[in-house]
């Protein structure tokens, strides 16, 4: 591969990016992206590499192949990097490309100290899957609830009692919430919380609460989609004495409702919902997200240990 690089992608490569943007979710889920969203999508990106960054392959400066890379500050387990928006050129395939972005990317991954890294997967793409694991990453147990505000909106079912939600960074009302409640997806909440860590990395509030009881609602990280051009929540836990009554789906319900009308306010703006699930811990949390009104995707997700 004579003249070939890995490199991150800047402002020049901005149309072939795009070009294999619209490609790939073509090839990989039929979906026609919006160009405009797309390519607005890139230029931010490329102008806040701390949501994200492309990999890219090239050979004598034609881009044959890109990852966008992106981060999840976790309190439990420190960073874990996600790669996505795979992509290599057809008539490129079979010689080892995507192996060459992997391997830069676990350097990357591995330099910045990351406790692994983390993809999801369409479960039709069969092909994709086994590379993946051919590579050793495991499919974990864990599964996405959400509502996509682009693709497939969903409609949230309000279960009434209003609750009055709010975010928060300050470190020890961080500490003071989590203590107040055991995880109910089985965290050991006497381990070392990576607090001020993720406070000092995550530019953004990354808890929810109900106002009045101050209820833990959710952890969450922020995600940026190019193919939505904004960001995606996902959330990773749910801590409340309410639980196992019941009130705690009001609460949620009354969260997402006001994320998806805009009532909580981020910037970028909010264009979706994800709710990582593991099924290991149980079917409780699944049954509540589904009284809510939120729909089971078509992800695998595969994860692998960094070095």
């Amino acid at each position: 591969m004579q003249g070939s690089e890995i490199l991150i992608a800047q402002a020049q490569h901005k149309n072939e990016l795009v070009h294999q943007l619209h490609e790939q979710a073509y090839e990989t889920e039929f979906k026609q992206l919006d160009n405009n969203q797309v390519t607005k999508a890139i230029e931010y990106l490329l102008e806040n590499p701390h949501f994200g960054f492309f990999y890219i392959y090239t050979e004598n400066h034609h881009i044959f192949g890109q990852i966008l890379m992106t981060k999840e500050y976790n309190i439990y387990s420190g960073l874990t990097c996600w790669f996505q928006s795979v992509y290599v050129k057809k008539d490129h395939r079979q010689r080892g490309i995507f192996k060459q972005m992997y391997k830069e990317f676990m350097k990357y991954a591995a330099k910045e100290k990351a406790a692994g890294t983390k993809l999801y997967v369409e479960v039709e793409n069969k092909n994709a899957i086994k590379v993946y694991e051919k590579l050793g990453m495991i499919r974990t147990e864990e599964t996405i609830f959400e509502d996509d505000f682009v693709f497939h909106p969903v409609k949230i079912i309000n279960l009434g009692q209003d609750c009055v939600t709010r975010t928060s960074s300050n470190k020890k009302e961080l500490e003071d919430l989590l203590k107040k409640g055991k995880s109910i997806l089985g965290n050991d909440l006497t381990q070392q919380l990576q607090i001020e860590y993720c406070l000092n990395n995550n530019k953004n509030a990354f808890i929810i609460t109900e106002s009045q009881t101050d209820y833990l609602i959710g952890l969450y990280f922020i995600e940026f989609s190019d193919w939505r051009n904004g960001i995606i929540l996902w959330f990773y836990d749910f801590v409340s004495s309410t639980y196992n009554n019941g009130i705690i789906s009001i609460m949620m319900s009354n969260m997402l409702n006001q994320i998806k009308h805009k009532k909580i306010k981020l910037n970028p703006e909010v264009k979706g919902i994800r709710i990582l699930v593991d099924r290991s811990k149980g079917q409780r949390l699944e049954q509540l997200l589904e009284v809510i009104g939120l729909k089971e995707s078509h992800y695998y997700i595969y994860y692998q240990k960094s070095d």
